[in-house]
């Protein structure tokens, strides 16, 4: 196997990545609504807030070291960013480009990433667009999959990594 070799911490830290993703994503889900009827999510919870507030200081704490490996990850396959569209591409911002998850943990608040995400139509009353959380899901749960695809690519170099260190 080509390729840099990663250290066991390397791979904890994106199997926690991964795991803190897949909550941020059930949070974000339930706050912005299911798919059955009647569709009208109620406001997020003081505890919805608490837990989102926990995984955006993690991630933010954690990021530094996260993004050299997820970068090394994105860039040793062939994809295009999320947009296929090069006007979309130059006017997002470059930090979520290079931060594919910044933008889902980047707001102050639940209320912010619902108006980030422009889910959330209303100023002063909570009032998600159902049309808009069908479009977001696609897009978390694509960034979950590559997760996925990003523990194994470097569980595969920790391993090798780890044999290589005990056969020496």
């Amino acid at each position: 196997m080509n390729g840099k070799l990663y250290s066991i911490e390397n791979r904890d830290l994106v199997y926690e990545w991964s795991e803190k993703w897949l909550a941020l994503i059930e949070l974000i889900n339930n706050v912005i609504g299911i798919e059955q009827p009647p569709w009208s999510p109620p406001p997020p919870t003081e505890l919805q807030e608490i837990e989102y507030q926990r995984l955006r200081f993690w991630f933010i704490d954690h990021q530094t070291q996260f993004l050299p490996l997820w970068r090394e990850f994105y860039g040793s396959h062939d994809w295009a960013y999320p947009s296929n569209n090069a006007d979309e591409d130059r006017d997002f911002p470059q930090k979520y480009l290079e931060n594919h998850f910044l933008y889902f943990y980047e707001p102050e608040n639940l209320y912010r990433l619902a108006q980030q995400l422009e889910l959330q139509s209303g100023i002063d009353i909570w009032e998600p667009s159902e049309h808009v959380a069908t479009m977001v899901r696609p897009i978390l749960i694509r960034l979950g999959q590559l997760l996925i695809e990003f523990v194994d690519w470097i569980d595969q170099r920790a391993n090798e990594n780890k044999w290589e260190t005990t056969s020496s």
